[in-house]
């Protein structure tokens, strides 16, 4: 099985002209990650619904417990008041099975504990 590319980039802005010219890439792409810290996150979410690499789905592990205060490091709050992303896109979270399908393998379902800590998988799409 061949590996698959991987490629460094010190920029939002050089990761994403990278995928929004997918003729430079060895073989197409069938989906693309971002892998955060909070700055990361919180530039790709900004990128505008008429870029190439706009942001349309997040698979967030959603610490339910210990409590929010407990925690050094988190997700932005991608949702406002009206489940906005703020520039009036909405987030909706997708049903389990849809998370699922999407992941294609089995992803553990509902409420999860390990060393103490609550968690749930969780996919939102806009």
């Amino acid at each position: 099985v061949p590996s698959a590319p991987v490629f460094l980039h010190s920029s939002i802005e050089s990761a994403a002209a990278r995928l929004a010219g997918p003729h430079s890439m060895e073989r197409p792409l069938h989906r693309s990650f971002v892998i955060g810290g909070a700055h990361i996150y919180n530039a790709t979410l900004a990128l505008p619904p008429t870029s190439d690499t706009f942001v349309d789905r997040i698979l967030l592990t959603r610490i339910l417990s210990p409590a929010f205060e407990d925690c050094d490091v988190f997700f932005p709050d991608f949702l406002d008041d009206n489940g906005t992303d703020g520039n009036g896109r909405s987030w909706k979270r997708a049903s389990f099975e849809e998370l699922k399908e999407w992941a294609g393998f089995d992803v553990p379902e509902g409420i999860q504990e390990e060393n103490g800590v609550q968690y749930e998988f969780q996919m939102w799409v806009r």
